[in-house]
């Protein structure tokens, strides 16, 4: 079994009548991120997460959290492979000396868990949007069937077709006036927030975030996705799920165009750059 997927036994309860079944659900751990700078080494976040794609991860949160800037700006992760597993869920970042290290607003007063990616902000300041790269505007018109298409692929992803626990992120490439959906990335763990963390963490390392498209996500719009989109310069949001009203607030503040509530045939457009 994947490492992000556990086979259990249960009990199928239907009409009065017990069955004992086997199933698969979503791996949850805890990740712990030590930061390591000049001989000292501190401790950054304790995320709950699903295993996998956890330097991603960790280039995702670190960029959004304003720690770095570029993936030039992490020397190494060490994953502290043990046994061929992890050793307690631990990665340590070794960041380069010319990252200003200034922790003070991203300190965590206790451990974030996977349904929220703002839990223990010790100070308000933390959620002011603080955009790091250009946005992206596509040209690609959206219609009713590229919706279609892009609902069909979140379908297709792994974990969450096999347990049905997980979220998905994805960025749809924009290449030469169209979307090239086969070849996008996307990511999945138990926590909406993780998984768009490791889908930036990806297009960080692997094109310094410069490629255009469509950010798709599984569930719905909260502010903290819609801020690492502005952060990360994603100009497109299209959602199966609702915004909620802060996120709408800050889609309008930074001309994202918003689409929630996607189906097959219609969708809700709250905000275009447009």
């Amino acid at each position: 079994m994947k490492q992000n997927q556990l086979t259990i036994s249960r009990f199928r309860v239907a009409h009065d009548k017990q069955q004992l079944e086997s199933d698969v659900i979503a791996v949850e751990e805890p990740l712990q991120i030590l930061l390591e700078q000049k001989n000292k080494s501190h401790a950054f976040s304790i995320s709950m997460r699903t295993p996998g794609n956890d330097v991603q991860l960790t280039y995702g949160l670190l960029f959004c959290e304003g720690v770095i800037h570029c993936a030039t700006d992490i020397l190494s992760i060490d994953t502290s492979n043990f046994k061929g597993e992890m050793e307690a869920n631990i990665v340590t970042v070794k960041l380069s000396n010319k990252v200003s290290l200034d922790l003070s607003n991203q300190k965590r007063s206790h451990p974030s868990y996977s349904g929220c990616g703002f839990c223990g902000k010790t100070s308000l300041k933390a959620l002011e949007l603080a955009p790091s790269r250009s946005p992206r505007i596509i040209k690609t018109p959206i219609s009713n069937l590229l919706i279609k298409q892009l609902r069909a692929q979140l379908a297709l992803q792994d974990l969450f077709s096999n347990t049905g626990g997980s979220h998905v992120a994805g960025l749809i490439y924009e290449v030469e006036n169209k979307f090239e959906i086969k070849h996008s990335p996307f990511f999945e763990d138990v926590g909406r927030h993780n998984a768009l963390d490791k889908l930036i963490g990806h297009e960080l390392q692997t094109n310094d975030l410069t490629q255009s498209g469509i950010l798709l996500l599984s569930g719905r719009i909260g502010f903290e996705l819609v801020q690492k989109a502005i952060v990360a310069g994603f100009s497109t949001i299209v959602a199966l799920g609702a915004p909620s009203s802060l996120a709408m607030q800050a889609a309008k503040q930074f001309d994202i165009t918003l689409i929630g509530f996607a189906k097959d045939n219609d969708f809700n457009l709250y905000s275009a750059a447009d």
